[in-house]
This record gives C-alpha cells, structure tokens and sequence, in this order.
C-alpha cells in the first residue's frame, strides 16, 4: 500500500481507450455522474483511465500534444471530477513506448531497426513503430506528464509499453559509445535499452513526486523489483498469457514487499475486444487466485468510444467484486506463507534476456502447485532464510556470491533442489557448490537423447518399474562415494533426430544403462540433484512421473509439510495466508479446458467432495475454524503439531479461517 495514506486498492477498473481514427461521434454518450454510479455499483474503488493512448492521442485539453480529432470537451477531465465526487480514485495512463500520431508526424522520435527502418511494415501489429525514449519525444513525454499533473488531481500514474526495443538512431548510437558500449554487440545493445527504460523511470518517478509524493506509479515494461509504489500484474489467461502465468509471477511479486494487484480483463480474446465477455467463472476464478496469493483485483475494460460504459459487463464485474468484497475482512493485508522457494535470479535483470526461462519457471512453479506445497518464487537478493527448501530449477548459474550465499543457507540447516545445468558456473564447466564437486562427477552436458530414469529406493512410490523417457537433456553426472544414486540412465539406440541420410531416427528404444545418474542425493541428504530438466520438461510434455518423483524427493526432505490437501485434484489449488491470530487455507478448483485451437476456457466451477486437510501448527492451538464468509462453524482435531480438518463438498472456490489461540 502507499506507504504514505496506507490504501491500496482491493477493487479496480484498468480502462483502454485506444480510439483509430474516424470515431466521429467520440465522447457523445458520455454522462459522468452516470459513469461513476455505474463503477459504485460494481463496488468499484480505483480505476486507470486515459490521458494518451496507444494511437497518440489525448483525451484532455492538452497544449503539448495531440487531441483526438472531433473531442469536444476535457473527457479525461470529466472522467476524474465524477469519480472523485464518488469517492473512487483515479490514476490516469500514458502509452510511454507507443504513440503512433506522433510517430507519424516526428519520425525522428522513432526507434531505429538494425536494418535502419521506423517503420516495421511487415509486422503490422501494434510495435511495428515505437517511440525511442532517447530522442526529442522524451523531453515532450515528460512536458505531458507534468502538464496532467499541474491541472488534474489524480490519484496515480501508470506507464505501458516502457520495455523499449534496441535503437540504433543516432542519439543511442552515441550514447552508447560515450559509455563505452559497442553498437554491433546485441548483448550491450540490449542491455542499453534496459538501462534507457530505468533511466526514463526514474525521471519520470522523480517528476512526479515532485508534484505528489502519495501517487501510485506503475510502469508495464518495467521488472517488478523496480517499481517505485507497488505492481500491477497484466495477466489475461485467455489474451495470450495462459493460465500458467499468474501462479509463477504473483508468487515471486508477493515476496518483494510492495502491494499488488492482478490485471486481468472481462475479455474473450484479449485487449480490445470491446464485444467480447469471459465467463463469470472465469473472472472470479481469476480474482479469487490473486486473493488466494495475498493480492488484490483489476479488471481491464475497454471503454466505447461514445464514452457509456456496458451494463451487462459491469453486472458481471458487480457480482464478481461483491463477492470479493465479502472477504475484505479476511483477506486485508493477509500476508502468504510459504516453506519452499523457487530460486529465479533472472528475475531481477533484464526481461528481455530470459530465454526460456519462463517456461522453466512455469513449470517448476505448475509441479509445486499440484503437489499441493507452499512456495514463493524468489530472485538472488532475497532472504533465503525462511525457506526450508530451495528450488533451483534447471538453469540457476552460480557466481561466487550466489554460491557463499547458498553455502551460509546450507550451514544454517537448510535443503536445496537443483535441476539441470543449475549450480554450475556462469561458462557449465563446473559445480560451484562446495557439496557437489565433492559429491558428483561431471562429465559435461549429456549426450544421450533420449534417456531413460530407473527410478530406486524409497522414491520409487508410484513409479513404474520400466526405464522413463527423458525428453530434453540437461547434464552427464555419477556418484562419487560420498552420494547415492536414486534414478540410472539408460540411452537408446540411437539420439532423437539423428539423420544419416536414409532415415530421421523418429523412434528410440531403450537399448542398456550407462553410467549416468539421473537423481542423485548428497551423502547429508541436504542436496538432491536432478541430472536433467525437470521443470522444462514439464512445461513443454507434462510427464506425471516427472512430478510424482519430485513429490517423493520432497517427502524424504520436508516429511511434514504445512498444508496437505486429500481428494483435492491435481489442478485445484491450496494456498495460505495469515494475519496476526488467523490462518487463511484457500482452496480453488476449476479446470481451464483447451478449446479450439489456442483458448483456454473456464466456463463453470468444478466440484471436489470429502477433502481432507491437515496443517501444520507450528506450536499454535487453534481457537476455532469456520467457512468465509458464512462463519459456519467446522470441526476440527489437533494432534502432534497437526490440525485436521474435513470439508464434504468444494465447488469452486472456498477459504477456510483457522483463529488461533492467543
């Protein structure tokens, strides 16, 4: 929350007005008392309206800018004097990166491709020419800014489209070489971009406390450890973002120690469908999942341009957010818990340079979901003391101070994971954890494709007694005396893909074992690694073996988990978050089903019966345990640290309040 009012807001509205040209009837249909009658209804309380959209047009009386043409009147204006009447509070936005009128009219504010264009044509989507923030457009960008917060009295200011591409116009040209920074090297280029966007940021942050310093500022584009005042996570499952976004991000964004809000939309595409409209179910599962990870809600709307909001969207938002607003004394400033962190430190760094590491979180993140495990995500500068399990999945490089780091969590009693190329250095030519280099043998990045786990031991519950397809390849290790190997590999045949002129070898038999671990625990059983992966893996083929053996592991390292959940299926969620005498299980289950060839569609709630749950007390008694919001009393039992409930029918979602004793 704005550390200076202490609010932020649990209820919003992230309206686009992105108007073409030729709404000759713009702002006809506008009535501001209506409007924000309409937004009260909905239990609306903070919304981001419009000041210069992705066109590049404004909808005030601007002196520096461009006012869309046929505007008779400040709508902006109008917009921002109803709402505050009504007591809702109003950011205004600026498309930062795109502005495509003034593109048109000064080519010279518009980056510069490595071809040497402004203009894309080929790309005909909405960057096919954007704004260079180190040409003369900065200077009128901020003159904007400054003009809109001298004449209106907004509540906040929010930035899209701040994630600059590489320019090669002169002015970056230059600036780059004065730092010394080679033009012809993509990584520095990139990385001048990233340092252009940080700089314009903080101009901008600076500018505008200058005038206010309660305002909220959010800046899309931007990483989430950057932002000045709190996050604003854009993420429409069924706009292009899919429902594996939310549980990676938000769980990484709640650690950071700033407020946040999910922006989803009322959409069925995406942005800009102004006739589109999602299931009601899914936007409360939506709203409900941001909740369930100790965030509050957005919904992205897109307003006609005659200015009259849709009263069949606001009835559904209506419903949603009652229902939301129902849990305000649950769910105001509830913090999540978690045991197990997800190690990310790309996080932190420039967005632009993550590769897949994306999916490898997502599906790191998907596993620990279904698994039912309380996890955050976190980046390399995070306390890593409150975890009792770090996650390093796949791809974590080590410097020296990542590694003295770890090795102090170690020393402190706590357990790492680490998957795939993870724990190597920086060129994967060698293990920077002191218990690795003692424990395994490294060979190199594996050879063998496909390989095949032969899960052993105590981990082998549940898996079948057969050589397992490993299908993406990560590192070639053995045991050294000191570890044990849970899971051989055997190699195939033939590699995946091999041509020898007359065939592509398409199909790989098991063909013997070879000397390669693919699971390895260290002699104290602190470190267990995974020799491929596991969460790429998952993301991209979602093999259930795959998670069922990351469950056992888990069970070997965390034999008493803080939540477990019996009955609740793989893809409904479990999550925790506490206030000061209470303890908040959430429990959502619906499924997003495929349709079609790329929509994910929630449609209805799903059902789960007889659940069984059991939390961990961590020395706590509990008081009483009942329904939200009902308050319907529910029986319990405690024994040996564990509370256990019982809960005879889920449909949807359902959070569970624990008072404990004080």
């Amino acid at each position: 929350m704005n550390a200076i009012t202490n609010y932020f807001p649990k209820r919003a509205i992230h309206f686009d007005f992105h108007t073409m040209p030729g709404c000759n009837d713009i702002g006809t249909e506008f009535n501001g008392r209506e409007f924000a009658a309409t937004l009260q209804k909905a239990k609306v309380e903070y919304i981001n309206i419009f000041a210069k959209c992705n066109l590049g047009f404004c909808y005030y009386p601007t002196r520096i800018g461009t006012v869309y043409p046929g505007l008779k009147f400040d709508l902006m204006g109008e917009i921002i004097h109803a709402c505050k009447k009504a007591g809702i509070r109003v950011a205004v936005y600026f498309n930062a990166g795109l502005s495509h009128e003034e593109a048109l009219r000064h080519r010279e504010w518009c980056t510069v491709n490595e071809s040497g264009q402004v203009y894309a044509f080929d790309k005909m989507n909405h960057w096919f020419r954007t704004m260079c923030f180190n040409s003369g457009y900065r200077v009128h960008l901020l003159a904007m800014i400054r003009e809109v917060l001298e004449h209106y009295p907004v509540d906040g200011l929010i930035f899209d489209s701040m994630n600059m591409p590489v320019c090669y116009g002169i002015e970056c040209l230059e600036k780059m070489r004065s730092l010394g920074m080679d033009p012809k090297d993509r990584n520095a280029a990139e990385n001048f971009a990233y340092r252009t966007k940080i700089e314009l940021k903080n101009a901008i942050a600076e500018l505008a406390h200058s005038y206010n310093e309660k305002l909220f500022l959010y800046f899309l584009g931007v990483e989430a450890r950057e932002q000045p005042t709190h996050v604003e996570l854009e993420v429409l499952p069924q706009g292009g973002w899919g429902y594996d976004y939310l549980p990676s991000q938000i769980r990484y964004i709640r650690t950071l120690g700033k407020p946040y809000y999910t922006m989803t939309g009322r959409f069925q595409r995406s942005w800009g469908d102004l006739g589109g409209i999602r299931p009601e179910a899914a936007l409360l599962y939506d709203c409900m999942n941001s909740i369930a990870n100790g965030g509050t809600c957005c919904i992205g709307d897109h307003l006609h341009p005659r200015g009259k909001l849709q009263a069949p969207v606001y009835e559904m938002i209506g419903r949603v957010y009652g229902k939301t607003a129902a849990l305000d004394e649950w769910t105001d400033k509830a913090k999540s818990v978690a045991e197990i962190a997800i190690l990310a430190p790309w996080l932190r760094g420039n967005c632009s340079n993550r590769g897949n590491k994306t999916a490898i979180l997502a599906g790191a993140s998907r596993m620990l979901s279904e698994l039912k495990h309380q996890y955050d995500v976190i980046d390399d500068l995070a306390d890593f003391t409150p975890y009792r399990i770090l996650f390093l999945t796949d791809d974590v490089r080590v410097n020296e101070t990542l590694a003295e780091k770890l090795e102090q969590y170690l020393s402190e009693g706590g357990k790492i994971i680490s998957s795939g190329h993870s724990a190597l250095n920086a060129e994967g030519n060698a293990f920077m954890l002191s218990c690795l280099k003692q424990s395994l043998h490294f060979k190199g990045d594996e050879t063998f494709n496909y390989t095949f786990l032969h899960v052993a031991g105590e981990i082998a519950d549940g898996i079948p007694d057969m050589g397992i397809t490993v299908y993406e390849q990560g590192i070639a290790v053995s045991p050294k005396k000191n570890a044990r190997s849970f899971a051989a590999l055997g190699r195939g045949y033939f590699n995946f893909g091999d041509w020898d002129l007359r065939h592509e070898y398409l199909y790989i038999p098991e063909k013997e074992m070879t000397d390669h671990a693919g699971l390895v625990r260290m002699a104290n059983g602190d470190i267990w690694h995974f020799s491929f992966p596991i969460a790429l893996n998952y993301f991209r083929y979602a093999p259930h073996l795959y998670k069922r053996l990351l469950g056992n592991v888990l069970k070997q390292m965390l034999p008493v988990p803080l939540l477990t959940v019996e009955n609740l299926p793989s893809y409904g969620v479990a999550t925790l978050t506490e206030q000061k005498t209470r303890t908040m299980i959430h429990l959502l289950c619906y499924v997003p089903e495929k349709r079609g060839g790329t929509m994910e569609i929630i449609e209805e709630p799903s059902i789960a019966v007889d659940l069984a749950i059991q939390l961990r007390t961590d020395g706590r008694k509990a008081r009483q345990a009942y329904l939200v919001p009902s308050r319907e009393r529910m029986d319990f039992s405690e024994r040996n640290g564990i509370l256990k409930l019982k809960l005879p029918k889920l449909s949807g979602g359902q959070i569970i309040a624990v008072e404990w004793e004080q």
